[in-house]
């Protein structure tokens, strides 16, 4: 059905088309979200900037309307909330839009941080229907603070007030005459109480498990409103939630990771007791003569079966041998020669071995992780290798590592591994007497994949994007 014909069933409503350039536009803003928050972000951006490009067009006062918040800040708030905050009349009105794509427009929801925080307290709340496919969007009316408070029902479960259409004033015009002639009331709020720094601390601790859609149903509304409503422990909460970038690392950019909580990994092998060494290896392949390795044999080597076996025999010297700068010029060869991922991430790890800031010994990183406090203290160490494998792929090195006092695994803890639609593509799953866990697979660059870790009742994940 063609946007005319929507128009003059509907007269009343505000139509807006959009472009594909702000289509584009607002897709570049929604990237910076998690991939759970990326669509309701998009949504927001575009609903935000059609309704400003209006406003100023129709009432040629371009100083009068504005976002409330820069994008960055906005990013934090539809990670977790749908709602977008515009400030109207000189900044003394605040209106709040909610784009949905559903086509029952029986009701609408308004998420209770935009009604119940008291410096994000909308003073108009305008539900907007969005068709993506074809180009359009729909604002659909308005209702006032007064009216949210009175006349729609609370839902405790999903932190909500549900407005019935029959009450949506639809002429969005009116809206604007209200506050020239000062006719919409605006009623006094009722304060929250104030939260501690350390009981928002001891909150934030516990929100690094779930989607970032339905974190907020996690805590009561008071609990939430002080973490959402402070800037600061919001900015750490949607840190929390961003993918690593592993494309960053390539260039040396580790500050998103030391941010939450990762390190590199001789620093964590530093601080930790790690299974780094490898297990015995057979000795075919190489030769040891009077205590030298052959080099000669090694580059006289083609076949991958033979590569692979003289990187796993080299990668086990220890970094003080004597035999070192022969054994990474030997590695360096190798990495050169092999065409398999699993020769190439065996010459990587042993050039890490004896020099970990090596170009070719991979990039690695790692992070202390733990299940939860019925798991008695038991710790996890999560390591992350990198090794570009063509211009636009990369390998990845999963691997999963008991610590503490602990020198294996529980026998129930497993590992899901999956692509950026949430399908499992490896499974792992820990037996007796395992000291750690691990996967190698490759992705191309701009995808996304879930490293989802559980142990019984307890569970966690990690988002990265390759």
């Amino acid at each position: 059905m063609s946007l005319d014909l929507f128009t003059a069933f509907n007269p009343e409503h505000l139509w807006l088309k959009f472009s594909p350039e702000d289509l584009a536009k607002t897709q570049e803003i929604s990237e910076k979200c998690s991939p759970n928050g990326q669509h309701q972000a998009l949504l927001n951006a575009l609903s935000s900037l059609c309704l400003l490009k209006w406003l100023k067009v129709t009432y040629q006062d371009s100083n009068n309307f504005k976002l409330e918040f820069d994008n960055d800040n906005l990013l934090t708030m539809w990670e977790f909330v749908n709602g977008t905050p515009i400030l109207i009349n000189n900044n003394s009105t605040r209106l709040i839009l909610f784009p949905q794509e559903s086509t029952d427009l029986t009701e609408f929801n308004i998420p209770q941080e935009w009604v119940d925080i008291p410096h994000f307290r909308g003073d108009y709340f305008l539900p907007v229907q969005i068709n993506l496919d074809s180009g359009w969007l729909r604002f659909w009316g308005f209702a006032t603070y007064e009216n949210i408070k009175q006349n729609s029902i609370y839902d405790d479960i999903f932190l909500q007030y549900i407005f019935p259409q029959d009450l949506v004033e639809e002429d969005l015009n009116l809206l604007f005459l209200f506050e020239k002639y000062g006719l919409s009331f605006k009623p006094e709020y009722q304060p929250l109480p104030i939260l501690s720094n350390q009981e928002k601390n001891n909150l934030l601790s516990q929100l690094n498990q779930a989607n970032s859609l339905t974190l907020r149903h996690r805590l009561n509304f008071v609990q939430w409103a002080g973490i959402f409503g402070d800037e600061t422990y919001r900015q750490l909460l949607y840190q929390q939630y961003q993918p690593i970038r592993l494309g960053e690392w390539l260039h040396h950019n580790f500050n998103q990771a030391y941010n939450q909580g990762w390190q590199h990994l001789q620093d964590l092998v530093d601080t930790l007791s790690l299974v780094t060494n490898s297990s015995s290896l057979s000795s075919n392949g190489i030769v040891m003569r009077s205590g030298e390795i052959n080099l000669q044999y090694i580059y006289q080597l083609q076949d991958e079966q033979q590569l692979k076996i003289a990187a796993q025999r080299l990668s086990i010297l220890p970094p003080n041998s004597i035999h070192k700068n022969q054994a990474l010029q030997a590695l360096d060869y190798i990495m050169t020669k092999c065409r398999d991922d699993e020769t190439r991430w065996n010459a990587a790890e042993g050039i890490w071995r004896l020099e970990p800031s090596n170009p070719n010994a991979g990039l690695w990183c790692g992070k202390k992780i733990n299940l939860g406090i019925d798991m008695g203290g038991f710790s996890l160490a999560l390591v992350i290798g990198l090794l570009p494998k063509s211009e636009n792929k990369n390998s990845i090195f999963f691997r999963l590592y008991a610590i503490n006092d602990y020198d294996t695994l529980p026998s129930n803890l497993k590992v899901n591994i999956m692509d950026e639609n949430t399908q499992i593509f490896k499974q792992l799953e820990a037996q007796e007497g395992d000291r750690l866990l691990q996967y190698k697979f490759w992705g191309t660059k701009g995808e996304y994949f879930w490293i989802q870790i559980s142990c019984g009742t307890n569970q966690l994940s990690e988002t990265f994007m390759i």
